[in-house]
């Protein structure tokens, strides 16, 4: 029987921890480049020879006196939880700063073990590391290695060995042994304030005796060239350069968003056209119509709708995992410091606004990094003006059903970043009524500039690609099929009777007429008249419909922005999920069949059914109406009281509603209806 036991992972964040758990044990772990990225402990099993390893990484933290809740988190476990190992990660290139927290885990008087991460980017570096002298200073074992795959077997089996010496001694003889250099006080404060030695790192200007034992410890073992950071300094130099550092952010971002249009919108059309042509086949396959309904409208429709957009969602989020894996990211949000202060949000508001692109819900749960209450408060408010992932398939419909698809990406762009600037807008109406006080000043890593590798880029996209399809199979599945039901029933008899007398009477009439050889409808003819009668008993059938009641009786709300009870159904059913206001559109305007064999069918009933301004003011209303469900309760627990999630409905719903009736007033003078 094989043996477990305990091993948990601590580090200063951006040494690899993430990285580094990913390449032995393959979990997907989410990896970046931001401080504090693991915001909770994550856990991953590994199996080696005979025992099984719970692998625990907690929060990058830079010390264990509670200064940060990463700090409270790590050093309230360590000393309170049950483990049997501590694995210290180390950043090679970094060793100074990371020895502080190293020095202050030796007084825990706990198994320790020095993982020295990045050894790879450290010898590029000229980084020297005499790994014999750091040994016989602290008192423990130390092995180098690189998440890209070096000495990872080595890392594991040294683990291994350590915890065997462990079971053959004593309780009282696994206490650890005392470092040969101690620190006097325990106090380390940190300051934003560079130091020479490593110039891209937020270090301590109250020198602690950590941190001086550690400088000295360093300098004895290791040797660092001069001239280390130069090329960093010259690429910062153009990026955070004060005039054109901004612009060149938004034409990066413009850039994946076209190119994320371009090649993704493609793929969407070949998606799209399966879609249709299997939905199309279901009533050859599926004699009973209530059947071939549910699954060609309902399921098929749905579903496949929603996942016709995986294209898009991949592109972008290989742009943006790019931009955060190679450093460039953490530089935005120090560019952006000082426009974001302005507006009352900090430096540090710009990691969670940009996660926001993503997913709402990791991007309230990264607010956990800003100390300062009030600015956390008004970031937590403004979070839902970034557009999600979720919220992509609804614009992308929108643009290729009422704009030029040449001008599809510049949209695109916009929408995402005028919700970004109404978001900093409102940040400052928040901060200058309901959460004033004093901004916290800013302080924060600068990561090295590295290429992120292709497990990492796979992991990233993966995972985010994974839990879009898993909703589309859960969620979504579920929603269409309720979407489905509340549109086809009740149904009414004599709305059936009467368009089947029609059709009857229409079929008669040309018999009849072909008969006396009289002008008769030819075949195709024929049929294109009694697909109309079929969408017209389709389309009174719809208002017959629980979804067609309910919807007219709301629609009055939204008759200033002139949608119809379809659009607002579907703003309902978004709250659940954002991706299901594409399938319920693709439910309630699936009205018979189409004599279009493309991918195009969606688009064409919005264009006969909805004015431009009111796709204009639609999109808007998605744009900064409520976060779906599960969003809304991570936005509930981070910001402490569960009726904070009322302040937000009523406090989204007047934006969205102000924005829209703003943006149809505006599109109608250019747009006749």
């Amino acid at each position: 029987m094989k043996k477990t036991f305990t091993v948990v992972l601590v580090g200063q964040p951006n040494v690899g921890k993430s990285s580094l758990i990913n390449a032995i044990s393959g979990s997907k772990l989410r990896v970046g480049n931001f401080s504090g990225v693991t915001v909770e402990k994550a856990e991953a099993k590994l199996h080696y020879e005979d025992y099984i390893i719970d692998i625990i990484d907690l929060p990058g933290t830079y010390s264990l006196n509670g200064y940060s809740l990463e700090e409270k988190i790590v050093s309230d476990f360590l000393k309170n939880e049950q483990y049997d190992i501590i694995l210290n990660v180390l950043d090679s290139t970094n060793l100074e700063r990371n020895l502080v927290l190293t020095l202050q885990l030796k007084e825990l008087n706990k198994p320790l073990f020095l993982a020295l991460n990045m050894t790879d980017e450290a010898e590029k570096e000229n980084i020297k590391i005499n790994y014999g002298e750091l040994e016989s200073k602290l008192g423990v074992k130390a092995c180098p290695v690189s998440a890209k795959g070096l000495n990872l077997k080595l890392l594991l089996k040294e683990v291994v060995e350590m915890y065997k010496d462990l079971e053959q001694k004593s309780p009282s003889a696994k206490e650890a042994p005392k470092p040969t250099i101690k620190p006097s006080i325990t106090s380390f404060s940190r300051t934003a304030k560079l130091e020479e030695s490593a110039p891209n790192i937020l270090v301590s200007s109250n020198i602690s005796a950590y941190a001086i034992s550690a400088k000295a410890l360093a300098r004895e073992c290791q040797t660092v060239p001069r001239n280390r950071a130069k090329n960093t300094q010259k690429i910062d130099s153009v990026l955070l350069h004060k005039l054109w550092g901004i612009p060149i952010f938004l034409v990066l971002m413009l850039i994946v968003f076209e190119v994320a249009f371009e090649i993704g919108g493609w793929l969407q059309d070949v998606i799209q056209g399966w879609i249709d042509w299997l939905s199309g086949h279901v009533g050859v396959i599926i004699t009973n119509a209530t059947l071939a309904s549910l699954v060609g409208d309902g399921v098929i429709q749905g579903v496949g709708v929603v996942l016709s957009f995986v294209p898009l969602i991949v592109i972008l989020y290989i742009g943006i995992t790019l931009l955060e894996g190679s450093g460039y990211m953490a530089r935005v949000a120090f560019l952006l410091d000082g426009l974001f202060f302005r507006f009352g949000l900090h430096g540090k508001s710009f990691i969670p606004l940009v996660t926001g692109f993503g997913c709402s819900v990791p991007a309230y749960m990264a607010t956990r990094t800003l100390q300062n209450k009030r600015e956390k408060m008004i970031t937590l408010f403004v979070i839902g003006f970034m557009s999600c992932s979720a919220r992509l398939p609804i614009y992308s419909l929108f643009i290729a059903a009422f704009f030029p698809i040449r001008y599809a990406g510049i949209i695109l762009f916009f929408i995402y970043f005028g919700g970004s600037f109404v978001a900093l807008l409102l940040a400052k109406l928040l901060k200058l009524t309901i959460f004033r006080g004093d901004n916290e000043p800013f302080v924060m890593e600068m990561p090295k500039y590295r290429m992120p590798t292709l497990k990492v880029l796979w992991f990233s996209v993966w995972t985010k690609c994974y839990m879009y399809i898993k909703k589309a199979g859960t969620v979504i599945l579920l929603g269409a099929i309720i979407v489905w039901a509340i549109s086809n029933f009740p149904r009414s008899s004599e709305v059936e009777h009467k368009y089947e007398s029609q059709i009857a009477a229409l079929k008669t009439q040309n018999e009849q007429a072909k008969a006396a050889n009289h002008p008769y409808l030819k075949d195709d003819e024929l049929d294109a008249k009694v697909t109309d009668l079929q969408n017209l008993e389709a389309e009174k059938q719809l208002d017959y419909s629980i979804a067609g009641r309910v919807g007219n009786f709301i629609q009055p709300v939204f008759a200033p922005m002139d949608f119809d009870w379809r659009l607002t159904i579907s703003l309902i059913t978004g709250f659940s999920a954002k991706e299901i206001v594409v399938s319920t559109l693709g439910v309630l305007y699936a009205l018979g069949d189409s004599d279009d064999g493309g991918g195009y069918k969606l688009q064409q009933a919005l264009q006969k059914s909805v004015s431009v301004p009111s796709s204009v003011a639609f999109i808007l209303f998605i744009m900064f109406y409520i976060p779906c469900f599960a969003a809304t309760i991570a936005f509930a627990q981070e910001a402490g009281r569960r009726w904070y999630a009322l302040y937000l409905l009523v406090f989204t719903t007047v934006v969205a509603y102000i924005f829209a009736y703003i943006g149809y007033l505006i599109a109608s003078l250019f747009y006749l209806h």
